[in-house]
């Protein structure tokens, strides 16, 4: 339906028609989800006194809700079968065991192109003739084996995972396959195919394509506008241009959060041979005042060497004591706490024991724990999951922490934590203009 008609419909016409077609549908759709057992909830509208409503459909060990806030979202959603859907935990992506099939959204990934210039590449046709042929472009490839027979294809997505996903995405990757009957079994199919055709179609056409993300957890809003008073001031201080520079790039990395997270820690890490080497002077000044001290014996020199050792950057002590001296030289801790307990949601997130992602929970309930250390701990320990190496997880000293996995999207709090952090160090190292 064309934006003219829908205005034309919903502006010219009296509301008491359009509520009776609300109910109507709105009865239609409880109906058929108790018939198929599908949880049906009434919510509030955009509009006051305005009712709308939403279904849940299995998501892996989950359930994700389907909104339907108009007229069309209802007929969109009872013009298909969702009864037959589930979706794969993380993606846009639907599978319908009983039809064998899996369909999954596509976009291209962060490339200097828009995506009708991405996709005309990839059919290898001009992006003027891109909007006549959309509907009808489409690549298929079938396995040459016949156990299990398997077909994918790039084509528009369906009106089926359009409802259900709301999302205008103009292509979907579907995979069709008999006898897939379980979720993860489902999500490896859909992974393993994607992920060979996706870097076959880079390496032919410099196109990268990627499965499209869930956005239930991107882009968490911090604050209301009514609560923001701008008090600008004449600048009195200026910062590094190095570590600036990769709080920009922090900022600007939204929608990669291992790559965002990492840049914030750098801008922590610019500073570690300042404060480290602060750190070891008191250690140091500490050792040489104590009366027992000699300099003739040696283990008293060996206690000096150990506050002294200097890394290559010019920092001293390993990476994790480096972490803790410059938080300790740089972060307030009543101020840390009353950042950490501002939002209910992410004092209750850092509290406990995410699997795959840390299990270093921050003792935030304990009122009188000076946190900055257990902070640096939880912090350092993600570091590690991000950028460790092969041989690491080989001995299992690190786990694995990938682009695109659910652990991954799961770190919003702690890029909220190592945001203020990076912060609040470039504010105390900070010197006058």
């Amino acid at each position: 339906m064309s934006e003219l008609e829908l205005f034309e419909e919903d502006d010219f016409t009296d509301d008491k028609p359009s509520k009776g077609k609300f109910n109507v549908l709105r009865g239609e759709l409880q109906n058929r989800c108790k018939a198929a057992n599908i949880p049906f909830e009434e919510v509030e509208g955009f509009v006051e006194e305005d009712i709308a409503a939403r279904i849940a459909l299995p998501c892996g060990r989950e359930k994700r809700w389907i909104y339907c806030w108009d007229i069309s979202d209802y007929e969109q959603l009872l013009g298909i079968q969702f009864e037959r859907y589930t979706f794969l935990d993380g993606l846009d992506a639907i599978c319908a065991y009983d039809k064998g099939e899996i369909e999954a959204l596509v976009r291209p990934l962060a490339a200097p192109m828009p995506s009708r210039i991405a996709y005309s590449r990839l059919f290898g046709i001009s992006p003027q003739e891109f909007s006549s042929l959309q509907p009808k472009l489409g690549i298929t490839l079938s396995s040459l084996s016949e156990d299990p027979k398997t077909t994918i294809s790039l084509s528009s997505a369906s009106k089926e995972l359009i409802a259900l996903s709301g999302r205008r995405s103009i292509l979907s990757l579907k995979i069709q396959r008999e006898g897939i009957s379980q979720h993860e079994q489902a999500q490896k199919i859909l992974q393993k195919l994607s992920d060979a055709l996706f870097f076959q179609i880079d390496l032919l056409t410099d196109v990268p394509l990627l499965l499209s993300r869930d956005r239930k957890n991107s882009h968490r809003p911090k604050r209301k506008k009514s609560d923001i008073q701008l008090e600008l001031k004449y600048p009195c201080a200026e910062y590094d241009s190095a570590p600036i520079s990769l709080y920009w790039y922090a900022r600007s990395a939204i929608g990669m959060p291992l790559l965002q997270f990492l840049a914030y820690y750098q801008v922590i890490e610019f500073y570690y041979p300042t404060y480290s080497q602060a750190e070891a002077r008191r250690r140091l000044k500490s050792i040489l005042k104590d009366p027992t001290f000699r300099g003739d014996r040696d283990a008293d020199i060996g206690r000096v060497l150990s506050a002294i050792h200097i890394t290559r950057n010019g920092a001293v002590g390993d990476e994790r004591s480096q972490l803790k001296a410059t938080l300790s030289e740089c972060i307030d801790p009543d101020a840390l706490r009353e950042f950490l307990v501002s939002d209910p949601q992410r004092a209750e997130f850092l509290a406990s024991k995410t699997k795959g992602l840390t299990d270093h929970k921050l003792p935030i309930t304990a009122a009188n724990v000076d946190l900055r250390n257990d902070v640096a701990e939880r912090i350092y320990e993600i570091r590690c999951k991000i950028v460790h190496t092969k041989t690491d997880a080989r001995t299992g000293e690190f786990e694995l922490l990938l682009p695109f996995s659910k652990e991954s999207e799961q770190l919003h709090f702690d890029i909220e934590l190592v945001q203020y952090l990076a912060q609040q160090t470039l504010v105390s190292a900070s010197t006058a203009i």
